[in-house]
């Protein structure tokens, strides 16, 4: 097994300074933001890139499709980043039932205190720990063996590091819970095995400016 990252490394509102220079005094303004720079509408599915600014989900898909990535408002490299608790992501290189070569993440992000990104700051979070998986993508003919493509799995990496695996969802009654965002992930070996498994996650991270 081997620590593959923390998220407490990523450049983001848990940080002094963002890649844009802003001080965190800024973030946590911007944290508290609560209508679409481009709908001029309420928020749905929040996207917060480092340099600030945040979107509905689908006008900023929307604005990737017209402009690339970047942020329609500044102009910037798009950067997306979450409001994932801090946490470690590791992960165990397996066999599967027919030998094949696959890897088993593991994510575990403790129960805490939610902060201002969240839906209810200042009051507590039910952690998570949990088991993901990644299929063996390539076949070495002259091996005669599988072997795991480590892009897609290093692009997980960085998802986690920019706070995006993960967010906090509000529960009725119960403590308010860490939850998967919309990176899919597969919970079993059949799950990560199915047609078009591994696309749907690069597409996934694609939007978020990942590749």
């Amino acid at each position: 097994m081997s620590k593959i990252s923390k998220a407490g490394r990523a450049v983001g509102i848990y940080g002094c300074f963002t890649e844009t220079g802003e001080p965190s005094e800024a973030r946590a303004t911007v944290a508290k933001v609560k209508t679409c720079l481009l709908c001029m509408k309420p928020l749905k599915e929040k996207q917060r890139l480092i340099c600030t600014h945040a979107f509905c989900a689908a006008c900023l898909k929307g604005s990737v499709a017209r402009l690339g990535l970047q942020c329609p408002v500044c102009l910037k490299a798009l950067i997306v980043v979450g409001d994932q608790p801090e946490g470690e992501m590791t992960v165990k290189h397996l066999k599967d039932c027919f030998g094949k070569d696959c890897v088993s993440i593991i994510y575990n992000i403790p129960s805490g205190i939610q902060t201002e990104a969240h839906p209810n700051p200042g009051k507590p979070f039910t952690g998570i720990q949990t088991e993901a998986w990644l299929p063996a993508e390539q076949y070495d003919s002259f091996s005669m063996t599988y072997k795991v493509d480590l892009k897609v799995l290093k692009l997980l990496q960085t998802a986690f590091e920019q706070k995006l695996v993960f967010t906090v969802a509000a529960t009725d009654g119960a403590a308010d819970r860490v939850v998967f965002t919309d990176i899919p992930h597969a919970r079993n070996l059949y799950e990560c095995s199915e047609s078009g498994f591994v696309e749907k996650v690069t597409a996934a991270l694609r939007f978020k400016g990942i590749k």
